[in-house]
């Protein structure tokens, strides 16, 4: 979408004001998703303050990230077009007449 869009998130308990060029419901979903993963990493260290809570939360997402681009090309995709090819198997023989 362009465009700026104003946008307020809570992460954390803290409000933000936000400008986006995303859709408003993206950010709010991403917000949600920062949001669940610091109070995650909260249950377990209650007594970190939230500074440094929220960069441990960006280092872990940083982590999976870099996890995911690190994958062999193509290996997602790949994946993805087998699940599709066992689907379409699948249909296949329920579709096929008796």
């Amino acid at each position: 979408m362009s465009g700026d869009n104003r946008v307020t998130v809570e992460i954390f308990g803290r409000r933000f004001e936000l400008r986006a060029s995303e859709a408003s419901e993206r950010v709010e979903e991403l917000a949600r998703f920062v949001d669940q993963r610091m109070h995650q990493l909260a249950d377990v260290s209650p007594h970190v303050d939230t500074a440094k809570l929220a960069v441990l939360v960006a280092l872990n997402i940083a982590d999976e990230l870099f996890r995911e681009l690190e994958k062999e090309p193509g290996t997602r995709s790949e994946q993805f077009r087998q699940r599709v090819d066992g689907l379409v198997a699948r249909l296949d023989e329920v579709l096929a007449p008796s």
